[in-house]
């Protein structure tokens, strides 16, 4: 068996814009074009970040983060059990962070799953 990538995974620079949210917002929707951005969650709302279909975000990779301290952040595939890398280890329709700045995530895909590599904090997995 071989052990050569199926799908190349492009974050060169790693990140390649910086997209804040207003403190009033509590949805964005995450495009394939998106790739490369981090993404920063400041609203004073729960927060929900729909990925794009996993079909159109082959091959790409986003970063979140949750700045603000009393809000969660929801990362969702927007269809049923695409995220790997909840707290439960199950494929999951959305995972969420606690209500604490710092928590982190970055999200690829690979045509078939998101994969969820939690870098700082407490994520959920639901659904």
């Amino acid at each position: 068996m071989s052990n050569a990538p199926t799908v190349l995974f492009g974050d060169v620079p790693v990140y390649r814009a910086v997209v804040r949210s207003a403190t009033t917002d509590t949805a964005t929707t995450v495009t394939a074009d998106d790739s490369g951005t981090l993404f920063v969650n400041l609203s004073t709302s729960a927060h929900t970040y729909t990925l794009p279909t996993v079909a159109l975000g082959k091959g790409k990779i986003w970063h979140f983060l949750n700045a603000e301290t009393t809000q969660t952040l929801v990362i969702t595939g927007g269809s049923t059990d695409l995220i790997m890398g909840g707290s439960d280890g199950n494929l999951a329709d959305s995972i969420t962070c606690a209500a604490n700045a710092g928590e982190s995530t970055s999200i690829l895909c690979d045509g078939t799953y998101y994969y969820a590599l939690n870098s700082n904090g407490t994520w959920t997995a639901s659904g």
